[in-house]
């Protein structure tokens, strides 16, 4: 189908839009990437217990997320003025900001009578962020196939929006290096208030770029009036056998315990392998930040040259293999700035062209099987089994630093416990990104040809 069949838009005006993804990267990155680290080390908390937190965390996501998806794709009293999807955004992010900084302010109780109090509010801070920052992440997400709809167009929105988050979610690597001091817990509040404020206004910058236009929103108002909304039961019932979908779902799960695994490791490398103070992370994420955006252009350019958004994927899983390897058998901070730069360029194809063109695809073909575009509701279905990537990533690092020897608090570790955090740094990825490989390749069925037949049959239905 020609590029020229939907509607283009600007360089700035992806850019703005790019904004909700910056947001995206940046606030998970500075959740994921040093809570497990803050909450063992720092606030005293045992790693049993955090596993717990995550395993309510997650059990609460699965049950909110599917349900969040199919109520806020319903038009309500403020769709006509203000669209499906912006109002929730709205509603949801400036929260979810708020409950970021209380996971990273608890009470400063003894940490060997109070385990069950600091606990508590661990557990309960984690679901509250999880509540908001769903309703956000639904929403924005079900607007890339509906603003973006031909493949050119996604394809050069990925680079920029690609581009946008890996400096996010770099930035959310550098800052709170440059600001959290190890064995200093109030840092850690300072950094989660630092990351609000700017957080807060990146999204103001966003808003111009998120707005649904009219003709959208006339859309959505004419469909909700000739075919109202099937059950919840019907639709995730429905969903469950959708085989791309299926694909798509267990190879977000995998994806996200491979970049939480490499965040939630590096501090631990850095303090117990390379035995360097907390900003040397922000200078390794800088390379990390460069390889990544350095790349961008090269997967965009292969992937309009190879015309076959499931070929890109796989081409992506072996370049992102070979990184991994390298990365498991880095032994010093020289080697580790190489690693960064490489598995940087390397993991920004594999995610862009995961989390946007094929996003896109699969979420086009569910559009075409039931005539209605419910993006929203298939992304809370998703996000009911992605949501338990943070409990396996937490089960697998609990499990390796107990039978590694890992102890809290200490000043050194044993050459195995250094072993277990470079299991969890790389060996855990590179099993998760070889799964995704071959899973991928052998049950993904969306061919260049299929994706054709569906685009034409989306104009056909004006969807």
């Amino acid at each position: 189908m020609s590029s020229e069949s939907f509607s283009k838009h600007s360089r700035i005006e992806i850019l703005l839009f790019s904004g909700g993804n910056f947001i995206t990267e940046f606030v998970s990155t500075v959740f994921g990437s040093w809570l497990f680290f803050f909450y063992e080390i720092e606030v005293g908390l045992d790693g049993w217990l955090i596993t717990l937190g995550y395993l309510i965390y997650a059990v609460w996501s699965a049950l909110n997320s599917p349900l969040i998806g199919y109520y806020t794709n319903r038009s309500t009293r403020l769709t006509r003025r203000w669209g499906r999807h912006f109002p929730w955004i709205l509603i949801s992010v400036f929260p979810c900001f708020f409950c970021l900084y209380f996971i990273y302010s608890p009470p400063l109780f003894n940490p060997q009578s109070a385990q069950w109090v600091i606990f508590l509010w661990f557990a309960l801070f984690l679901c509250l962020y999880n509540f908001f920052f769903t309703i956000f992440g639904v929403n924005y997400t079900s607007l890339f196939p509906k603003k973006f709809r031909s493949d050119l167009e996604r394809r050069k929105a990925s680079g920029i929006i690609g581009g946008i988050s890996f400096i996010a979610s770099g930035f959310g690597s550098v800052l709170p290096a440059l600001v959290i001091q190890f064995n200093d817990i109030a840092s850690y509040a300072v950094m989660a208030l630092v990351s609000m404020v700017i957080a807060g206004i990146v999204m103001l910058l966003t808003i111009p770029g998120i707005r649904e236009d009219k003709n959208q929103i006339k859309q959505y108002l004419t469909r909700q009036n000739s075919n109202p909304n099937q059950t919840f039961f019907k639709t995730l019932k429905f969903a469950i056998k959708q085989r791309n979908l299926a694909v798509l779902t267990i190879v977000m799960f995998l994806n996200l315990i491979i970049m939480q695994s490499v965040g939630a490791a590096f501090p631990y490398a850095v303090k117990y392998i390379f035995n360097a103070p907390a900003i040397t992370i922000a200078l390794i994420s800088l390379l990390y930040i460069a390889g990544a955006v350095i790349s961008m252009p090269v997967w965009t350019k292969l992937g309009n040259k190879i015309n076959n958004n499931r070929k890109t994927f796989l081409i992506t899983c072996v370049f992102l293999i070979g990184s991994q390897i390298f990365l498991l058998f880095v032994s010093d901070l020289f080697f580790a700035s190489i690693s960064a730069f490489i598995f940087g360029f390397c993991l920004a194809g594999f995610w862009t062209t995961l989390t946007m063109p094929i996003n896109a695809d699969v979420l086009d073909e569910i559009a075409v099987l039931t005539g209605e575009r419910n993006e929203s509701i298939y992304m809370g279905i998703r996000g009911f089994f992605v949501s338990f990537s943070i409990v396996a990533q937490s089960i697998m690092f609990t499990i390796i630093h107990k039978t590694t020897g890992f102890v809290e608090n200490a000043e050194l570790q044993s050459e195995l416990a250094q072993w277990g955090i470079r299991f969890t740094l790389a060996l855990i990825p590179l099993i998760c990104t070889f799964l995704t490989l071959l899973i991928f390749w052998k049950i993904y069925d969306l061919t260049p040809e299929r994706v054709d037949s569906i685009k034409a049959r989306l104009k056909e239905l004006n969807l």
